[in-house]
């Protein structure tokens, strides 16, 4: 079981409006790409980050490089 801190809850409260139905295996959802430095600096280890919405060489996924959102998925 992970804990997180007082400043990753705050982040977490801060992207709400991007959370996935509770259906979905995903956490989070259509995150601008330009915020993935700040969850991977925060959140090191608690989670995976798959790219979206840029060019689709391998199905279902996208190379970062292109990727215009992100989606978070528990590790």
């Amino acid at each position: 079981m992970t804990f997180i801190n007082d400043k990753q809850k705050t982040i977490l409260q801060s992207f709400t409006r991007y959370r996935s139905p509770i259906d979905e295996e995903s956490l989070y959802k259509g995150i601008d790409i330009r915020y993935l430095p700040l969850f991977k600096k925060e959140f090191r280890g608690l989670f995976r980050y798959r790219p979206r919405g840029g060019r689709y060489y391998i199905q279902n996924n996208c190379t970062m490089e292109d990727a215009k959102t992100f989606a978070v998925y528990t590790r």
